[in-house]
């Protein structure tokens, strides 16, 4: 009978991958562990891991979006085809409410969602992310505003071309970063005494722990004017894409206890729109 014998180098390697392993399975059960408190030390870790998982969100839904400017290419922006197209590219992201093609002067050519149809020949030309593509002809994430449909929405829009290169219009596609962020980062914090809010460099606040301050504008809602210490970070969060500091504000917008509080922040966003992700606790 031939014996196999292992190689000092073999025992090595196969002792790192049992080692990987059991880290691995004990990352796991942390992470399904919800009771498991966020600490000052691991908070910045926290934020990252966040961060990572709503750039890469942000990442997917953009590349589905591209990439249906390719299938437009041949299929043209209006008709059945192109209606399938657009089908296919809401059903692909849980992020997106509704997609719809415009033509080169700004008027909606086809639409899919829930009772959008009626939307074709809309002209919308003068919505950010519209005119954005219309002009400049390069991919765009908008800032947060009020869709006809009475939501707070944010935008991607893709500039469509002919194979023979002539600008034929483009794509758009609404996400709602209110329910996007409660997905995303809900869970994660879900039993620690860590917060969130994230915040577009203009101060507004798109998305909180505390669904109260959603919509504010954290440099100039009245809520936030008795509490220096608060607008001065939030200055900082405009200027620095991450950070750390310390402020006074009350517990909640409903709490007015007043305590202090504090905040580690950072970036996640697309084609130059920013967006900041603050993760903030009361400190003891």
């Amino acid at each position: 009978m031939r014996k196999t014998f292992l190689s000092s180098t073999s025992i090595v390697i196969i002792a790192v991958l049992i080692l990987a392993a059991s880290v691995a399975a004990e990352d796991e059960a942390t992470l399904a562990d919800e009771a498991t408190p966020v600490t000052p030390y691991s908070m910045p870790f926290t934020l990252l891991q966040i961060q990572s998982e709503v750039q890469e969100s942000l990442d997917d839904t953009a590349s589905m979006v591209e990439n249906a400017t390719l299938s437009l290419l041949a299929a043209g922006l209006t008709g059945s085809e192109a209606q399938e197209i657009l089908a296919r590219v809401l059903e692909s992201s849980p992020n997106l409410v509704e997609v719809v093609t415009f033509s080169r002067d700004g008027r909606i050519l086809a639409a899919e969602c829930e009772g959008c149809r009626g939307a074709v020949g809309a002209d919308i030309s003068s919505q950010e992310h519209i005119a954005h593509v219309l002009k400049y002809r390069t991919p765009t994430l908008s800032g947060e505003f009020l869709a006809v449909e009475g939501y707070n929405a944010t935008a991607l829009a893709y500039p469509v071309f002919s194979p023979q290169g002539e600008f034929l219009g483009g794509i758009s596609a609404l996400l709602k970063p209110e329910e996007m962020f409660a997905a995303l980062v809900g869970p994660r914090l879900n039993g620690t005494d860590c917060s969130i809010f994230v915040m577009q460099i203009d101060g507004r606040d798109i998305y909180s722990s505390d669904p109260n301050q959603i919509g504010n504008n954290l440099l100039t809602s009245a809520l936030y004017q008795p509490y220096p210490g608060l607008i001065a970070v939030a200055r900082r969060m405009v200027d620095e894409r991450s950070g750390y500091g310390t402020y006074e504000f009350q517990v909640n917008a409903t709490d007015n206890k007043v305590v202090t509080k504090e905040i580690y922040w950072t970036t996640a966003g697309l084609y130059g729109r920013d967006w900041r992700l603050a993760l903030y606790r009361i400190m003891e």
